[in-house]
């Protein structure tokens, strides 16, 4: 996982440290003046009320502070998240991938905000009010931390337990998003069956299996919480129970023990937010080694070579020169493996660079792929014909659609397409993804499952698994066939 104690969080936390131990100190102020008061001395009112306004105004900025510092941590872990989901071989389902994307996200925030930052600003709280008390009269800092000490030493024990049903839910509710993020994208199929009520069922019990195990882990997060907050009024009362103080002495101390309250309370509450976080990260810890290794990987790729560009392609004995135009005769399940092996360990030249040694981004100025089976991502019309040229321009993008037919003026450009592709066509569709594959003409085009007919005086090599009927300027053109296992091995 990512270190916490980095980049601009190092300046976040030593700010938090800072405004704990300032808030500490404005309540040894604001105890001292009390007392003060309660004995008869009027003048030191203003610093009473000045204290405690300082004392609000730091719990407002620990509050911002604590947000800031939670969500630049959890911005971090979702872009590696999501790079791990994207990456070969992820066989993740959809469901389970939005529920890390969101629970286990959350406990990690939740920690960092709700239990690191309690701690970093909390600790130094108690610290300076402890020593305080030890300094007005060692006897009220004994009757203070003997109830704590044995509350805390009963923390371990609840925190074992806590992690134990944290994880139990966390594995139920993984199942439970499954089941629905499948059955939603099997609706069709559901409906047609006639099933929706026996789906809804199944549902309704991995449901049931998630509130039951929820409600096993309230019973261990609600002892934790209880412990400290049994700590921090036993405190008080063994103050009272003492009777060594003057009046006035016992309400500074009062005081000094409302503040402490607060922060040891919270004790409880961070030790859930501890076993959340490390059940989350249990199952986040090995996704996110994935992405930083495969971001690794690609670093230390030697990338483009600086020599000659030479025209042509070669895919394993295949050579085509610039120009030809290829049809991939196959099994559906052969050419759905060589695409996919073209996207993901491309054993491939293109005009002299091999595939393999070049990074992604380097890739897509190279080799272009339009395929059927792949579900275009979410965004504008001009979003996504320029998903592999950001930098292309307005002008660029409208002469790709223009070339394959569709419209180009600018209202089209900012239509919205989700779903994948809702509310457009599957004409429409298939059209979309050849401009973005047209868009700089790469030197190789891969169209898998549907007519590349709009396809014209493209210089580059094509390759499609689906012959073009004879018509239009292409109808001039020989489409050479090729077999695969025959000249290129899957």
């Amino acid at each position: 996982m990512p270190k916490i104690f980095s980049g601009r969080r190092r300046w976040l936390l030593a700010q938090l440290a800072c405004l704990g131990s300032l808030e500490a100190l404005l309540a040894i102020v604001m105890s001292l003046s009390l007392a003060a008061v309660v004995a008869g001395d009027s003048s030191l009112g203003t610093v009473l009320v000045a204290s405690a306004l300082g004392i609000g105004l730091g719990q407002w900025i620990q509050k911002v502070l604590a947000e800031d510092l939670g969500q630049d941590y959890v911005h971090e872990v979702r872009r590696l998240l999501v790079g791990a989901a994207l990456l070969p071989d992820n066989s993740t389902s959809l469901g389970v991938t939005i529920t890390r994307a969101s629970n286990d996200l959350s406990a990690l925030k939740n920690w960092i905000a709700f239990g690191i930052v309690p701690l970093i600003t909390g600790l130094p709280l108690i610290g300076v009010v402890l020593t305080a008390l030890f300094w007005m009269d060692h006897r009220t800092g004994w009757a203070v931390v003997v109830p704590l000490a044995v509350a805390l030493s009963l923390l371990p024990v609840v925190a074992a337990w806590t992690l134990q049903r944290t994880r139990e839910l966390r594995r139920k509710r993984g199942r439970l998003a499954a089941r629905i993020a499948d059955a939603t994208l099997a609706g069709e199929g559901i409906r047609a069956a006639g099933a929706i009520p026996r789906e809804l069922n199944a549902i309704s019990r991995d449901s049931d299996k998630v509130v039951q195990a929820a409600l096993k882990r309230s019973w261990a997060t609600g002892l934790g919480r209880a412990i400290m907050v049994l700590g921090a009024s036993m405190s008080m009362i063994s103050v009272v129970l003492a009777g060594h103080l003057q009046a006035h002495e016992t309400a500074g101390t009062m005081l000094l023990l409302g503040i402490l309250a607060t922060p040891i309370s919270d004790l409880g509450r961070v030790m859930d937010y501890r076993q959340n976080y490390r059940a989350a990260c249990m199952i986040l810890a090995p996704i996110v080694e994935k992405a930083q290794r495969h971001r690794a990987t690609e670093a230390a790729l030697p990338g483009l070579k600086a020599t000659p560009e030479l025209p042509g392609i070669k895919i394993g004995e295949l050579i085509v020169q610039p120009g030809e135009r290829i049809h991939l005769k196959g099994s559906p399940e052969e050419t759905r493996a060589f695409i996919k092996k073209l996207i993901d360990d491309p054993a491939a030249i293109v005009n002299g660079q091999n595939l393999k040694d070049l990074k992604l981004q380097d890739r897509r100025a190279l080799m272009a792929i339009a395929s059927a089976h792949l579900p275009l991502s979410r965004g504008t019309v001009s979003r996504l014909v320029s998903f592999r040229v950001p930098q292309a321009s307005t002008a660029e993008i409208q002469e790709v659609l223009a070339q394959v037919g569709l419209k180009n003026d600018a209202k089209t450009l900012k239509t919205k397409l989700k779903n994948g592709g809702q509310p457009w066509s599957t004409t429409d569709i298939n059209k979309l993804k050849l401009a973005a594959a047209l868009l700089r003409q790469p030197p190789l085009i891969v169209v898998e499952d549907f007519d590349p007919s709009c396809i014209n005086n493209y210089p580059g090599v094509l390759i499609s698994t689906i012959r073009p009927q004879p018509k239009a300027l292409e109808s001039a053109q020989d489409w050479r066939a090729v077999e695969l296992g025959a000249h290129i091995r899957v």
